[in-house]
C-alpha cells in the first residue's frame, strides 16, 4: 500500500513541476488559450494515449492518477474562468477547455490505436 502512495506521490509532483514550467513559459497574451488551456490539454491528450495503452496498476498509478493528477488543473481553469467579464465570456472560456480537451483525448486514443 505504502508503495500506491509513493507512486501516486510521486507523479503527482513530477506532473505539478511540469504544469509551473509551461505556466512559466506559455505566453500570456492569448485570452482563451491559456497556459492552462494548454496544460489541461496535454494531459487530455496523454490520458487517451495512456488510458488505451494496457498498463498495469502500478503504471497506472504513476502516469495517470498521479503525474496527469498534478499536470492538469479543474480548479484553476474555473478560477480563470470567474476573472472574466461577463457571464458569456466566462461560458466561452470554459467551453473551449471542455471541447478542446474532449477532442484531445479523442486524437490520443486515435493515436494509440484505440479507437476503429
Amino acid at each position: 500500500m505504502l508503495e500506491n502512495y509513493l507512486l501516486v506521490m510521486i507523479g503527482a509532483g513530477l506532473g505539478a513541476l511540469l504544469r509551473y514550467l509551461l505556466l512559466i513559459w506559455w505566453p500570456q497574451r492569448f485570452d482563451l488559450f491559456t497556459g492552462v488551456w494548454a496544460v489541461n490539454i496535454l494531459g487530455s491528450f496523454l490520458l487517451g494515449i495512456l488510458s488505451s495503452i494496457g498498463q498495469g496498476s502500478h503504471a497506472v498509478l504513476l502516469t495517470q492518477t498521479g503525474f496527469l493528477g498534478g499536470l492538469t488543473t479543474f480548479s484553476t481553469m474555473m478560477t480563470q474562468a470567474k476573472q472574466r467579464d461577463g457571464l458569456l465570456k466566462q461560458l466561452l472560456y470554459l467551453f473551449v477547455q471542455v471541447l478542446a480537451g474532449a477532442t484531445a483525448f479523442f486524437l490520443g486514443q486515435v493515436l494509440a490505436g484505440a479507437v476503429r
